[in-house]
């Protein structure tokens, strides 16, 4: 396959800034790499629906399907940090390469296994590739962009990831009461959009901006980019802001999204009565607000609208949590809610600006590292407390959503302190400068 055309990387600092979007063809890099986030929310939603199938049919125990639930969730947080650290070290392409090839890898054990320990080593495995490749993929999308269409692509991988969730809910819809084959299907749809991913990826060089600032430390041209490279360096100005920032950011608004999408149908079922097909058939009035709330982001997030749009948004997940606490669990509040908050409310403030944030705040050989900390932090975060949701429910439902809500308030507070004013720079526009302590000593 031939290469996508790339510019050649122009090694002369401190010259001002530089065309940044080197990639002649940014939009379809933002695809390939993108399909990271089509795979991972396939594979999150697959796995919370093919495991039940798998328990009807299989002979997984309730204690087996915990594990197994838990296992992707361990391999995504740890994941995340080794791949976001091995991008930076390698590279981009080396690391997306060898990701996908362990998705598809490990989506292959459920689509056709059957025995516990091959699930359980198969889900691991594919918890762990979507982590490690989320981080890189998206600085292989940063980069590949410039000021005026970063945030717009970085958004777009965002639909995509709720493209896959939706087409999982479309296929347990068509197939799901077929027995296992309905669970073969999902995993198999990993297996293959995997299978697709790798071989496109192919065609995808190297990050310019990657080789620019290797080559650089590699001539000893005291860069920001060729010099701030070390882990440690994301605690010191003036990344260390940003990054903590966002660690609290990130995880305090995902609490609320993530514990009401896993445990909206339980509180449906245990607490409202709701038979489980009706509440998740209204479920789907989420999926379109989500996308016109997407497209609207994409055309905004470049735009002074973002502060407020950010704003807005976790006010409006603070706000919908609230709904059920109010005025009662029962199938008008939790649908209301879930379309507020997962709908619009987390759109505007939630995992989409992050990725935008996250890659405007570190310089090139620290751009997947750290937003692969963020990532693990959260997610290890969302997994602690999900395990305490339902003895939290069951003392008191009150109790769970007014929870929700504090979080998503304290998280878009520290936003906006944090983020407010230009307080953070965009590191595409300084990193090519000259290194401050060198060019002080």
């Amino acid at each position: 396959m031939s290469s996508l055309p790339v510019s050649e990387p122009a090694v002369t600092p401190g010259a001002g800034p530089e065309p940044l979007g080197a990639y002649r063809r940014p939009w379809v890099v933002a695809i390939i790499a993108g399909l990271a986030s089509f795979v991972d929310g396939a594979a999150l939603s697959a796995n919370g629906i093919a495991l039940v199938i798998y328990q009807q049919t299989s002979g997984l125990t309730a204690n087996q399907v915990g594990m197994l639930t838990g296992i992707v969730t361990v391999g995504l947080a740890v994941g995340s940090a080794v791949g976001g650290r091995l991008g930076d070290v390698f590279g981009r392409r080396k690391v997306f390469i060898v990701t996908m090839a362990l998705i598809v890898i490990g989506a292959l054990a459920p689509t056709f296994g059957t025995d516990f320990w091959l699930l359980f080593a198969g889900l691991a495995l594919l918890g762990f590739g979507v982590g490690a490749d989320l981080p890189v993929s998206l600085a292989t999308i940063a980069e590949a962009a410039n000021d005026k269409n970063r945030g717009a692509m970085l958004v777009f991988t965002q639909v995509l990831w709720v493209t896959a969730s939706l087409m999982m809910v479309i296929i347990t819809t068509l197939i799901g009461g077929q027995g296992r084959i309905g669970g073969q299907v999902l995993y198999g749809v990993i297996v293959v959009v995997g299978l697709i991913a790798l071989l496109l990826r192919l065609t995808v060089p190297e990050s310019p901006l990657w080789l620019k600032s290797r080559e650089e430390r590699r001539l000893g041209i005291h860069t920001v980019r060729a010099d701030k490279v070390q882990v440690r360096d994301l605690l010191k100005p003036p990344f260390r802001r940003p990054f903590l920032v966002l660690l609290a950011f990130f995880a305090l608004l995902s609490i609320p999204g993530n514990l009401y999408a896993s445990y909206g149908t339980y509180l449906a079922v245990n607490v409202a009565g709701i038979p489980v097909e009706q509440f998740i058939g209204w479920t789907l009035i989420a999926f379109p607000l989500g996308f016109i709330t997407l497209a609207m982001f994409m055309r905004l997030v470049g735009t002074r609208a973002r502060m407020p749009l950010v704003i807005g948004g976790g006010l409006l997940v603070a706000t919908a949590a609230l709904i059920p606490a109010i005025f009662g669990v029962s199938l008008v509040t939790l649908i209301v809610a879930l379309a507020l908050m997962g709908g619009i409310g987390a759109v505007f403030a939630g995992d989409p600006i992050t990725r935008v944030w996250a890659n405007e705040s570190f310089p090139t050989m620290l751009r997947s590292t750290g937003q692969g900390f963020v990532f693990t932090f959260g997610r290890l975060v969302v997994a602690g407390l999900s395990a305490l949701a339902p003895a939290v429910i069951g003392f008191s439902p009150n109790v769970f959503f007014l929870g929700l809500a504090m979080s998503a308030l304290l998280g878009v507070i520290i936003a906006g302190f944090g983020f407010h004013g230009g307080r953070i720079a965009n590191e595409f526009q300084h990193e090519q400068e000259p290194d401050p302590e060198y060019a002080a000593a």
